[in-house]
């Protein structure tokens, strides 16, 4: 058996990348690469017994060109009596209608070709022919154009459907087995030019590094497997406080403060950037975002909040960190006069119903949408919201307080402060709707009339 096949064989079994019975799809360009991934494919199937199909992507980009590799895709298919399937797409085109580089509208085409590949015709892996070499090229582009600790793992030899048996073998090996085998392929003149920033690091970098360490590869590959090691480390520690800290209202996300302050940075910010995505999956956070997010998050004010792309709001709020997308709650200034009977205020979302009666209740145990009123204590009646200055005499209490207080000794967000409903009796508060009643408006035994006010909250 021959080196490169044993080789990429005992990766297979290792990892577990194909078992018996899979159907396997191979993504195939003509090149080199994926060419004899097929041959060696097919000289393991003998070994492994599995289901092969190719599948080819013409993104018309090179005019005959294009037309003579997926004609060659289709005469190896032809000749080695498998399944092959196409999908011709002009990319550019692509690129300019979703705003991406080709080389990124390419890529997409192709993997969401491969994935409904997989789905309709119940294939359970997708293998591609990214190399080590792939990996060295990706990891010294990233460097170059800027990444943090979590841009430099290794490509991964398995994710989801996808497997890359070829990702610890070297161009160089790939080269001299097809040589050595005659492996039918064909040339993509686009990677002589190095006009591609690939192409550039390949045929210019590369060779420049090599003369300073023969093995760079193979010591840029040591390098991504620390990296990818210390990654998965932080990323078990994300999963850990999300298990524990994280929390959910409707499109709303949340975390606790003190565990998000006591993190180190790196961990800290893959929290925030993932919060961030699960708001709004377009989000790409940047370093930028994560600082505003930061002086929120440590500010010394309980209330702070600032304002993100995509309409991203996130908002310190006591004890916990909120991401959201709605908009802050417009204040309601207006005064609302309200009598016996139903009481509709929009504005408010509220309906409260009032209806009068001789003597005090039966029962004062009602739930919190309710409260009973001294109906000679009570004036004329009406509703509007917080006003700096306010105060009442909480139920229970001896002494007025300012209503502020009493919002914040129960953690009661600012924006919410100013659309909680007051019940008043002339300029008195008689009752914070939902929270507190005022104790001079309780009823007592001496209580000739009383009014039962019911507040129904709807909406937002």
């Amino acid at each position: 058996m021959d080196d490169l096949i044993r080789k990429v064989r005992d990766v297979i079994l290792k990892e577990r990348l194909i078992e018996p019975g899979d159907r396997v799809l191979l993504g195939i360009s003509g090149g080199v690469d994926s060419a004899t991934l097929l041959f060696v494919l097919q000289e393991i199937r003998q070994e492994l017994p599995f289901t092969l199909a190719l599948a080819h992507v013409n993104h018309l980009l090179r005019g005959k060109e294009s037309e003579r590799d997926e004609e060659f895709v289709k005469g190896l298919a032809d000749r080695l009596s498998l399944p092959c399937y196409v999908k011709r797409i002009n990319v550019r085109d692509e690129a300019r209608r979703t705003g991406k580089s080709l080389q990124h509208a390419g890529r997409d085409v192709r993997y969401g070709f491969f994935d409904a590949l997989a789905t309709e015709h119940d294939f359970s892996t997708i293998a591609i022919a990214h190399n080590l070499d792939d990996q060295v090229e990706t990891f010294l582009l990233r460097i170059i154009k800027g990444t943090g600790i979590r841009g430099l793992s290794s490509i991964p030899m398995r994710r989801g459907r996808i497997i890359r048996p070829f990702l610890t073998t070297a161009r160089a090996a790939i080269d001299a087995y097809a040589q050595a085998h005659q492996v039918p392929f064909v040339e993509d003149s686009s990677n002589t030019k190095i006009v591609y920033e690939r192409n550039f690091i390949r045929r210019e970098v590369l060779p420049l590094m090599e003369k300073l360490n023969p093995a760079i590869r193979d010591r840029v590959f040591s390098l991504l497997q620390d990296l990818t090691a210390i990654n998965r480390t932080i990323d078990q520690k994300v999963d850990a406080l999300l298990r524990k800290e994280l929390r959910r209202d409707g499109e709303d996300v949340s975390i606790g403060i003190r565990a998000l302050t006591a993190l180190d940075e790196e961990t800290r910010y893959r929290i925030l950037a993932g919060l961030l995505q699960m708001i709004e999956s377009g989000f790409i956070p940047l370093r930028e975002h994560i600082r505003l997010v930061e002086k929120v998050l440590f500010g010394s004010r309980p209330n702070l909040s600032g304002t993100l792309p995509h309409g991203v709001r996130v908002k310190k709020v006591y004890e916990r960190l909120f991401f959201t997308k709605k908009a802050p709650a417009v204040p309601v200034k207006e005064v609302f006069p309200v009598t016996i009977g139903e009481n509709k205020i929009d504005s408010l979302n509220l309906m409260l119903h009032i209806t009068e009666m001789d003597g005090p209740p039966a029962v004062l145990s009602l739930v919190g949408e309710a409260v009973f009123l001294d109906r000679d204590k009570a004036g004329d009646l009406s509703v509007r919201t917080f006003l700096e200055g306010d105060r009442f005499v909480p139920l229970g209490m001896d002494r007025p307080v300012k209503l502020k207080d009493f919002f914040i000794s129960r953690k009661i967000p600012r924006e919410m402060r100013r659309n909680i409903p007051l019940l008043l009796s002339g300029r008195d508060i008689v009752w914070v709707i939902g929270h507190r009643l005022d104790g001079r408006y309780k009823v007592t035994a001496d209580t000739t009339r009383t009014l039962k006010v019911t507040a129904i909250m709807s909406g937002p």
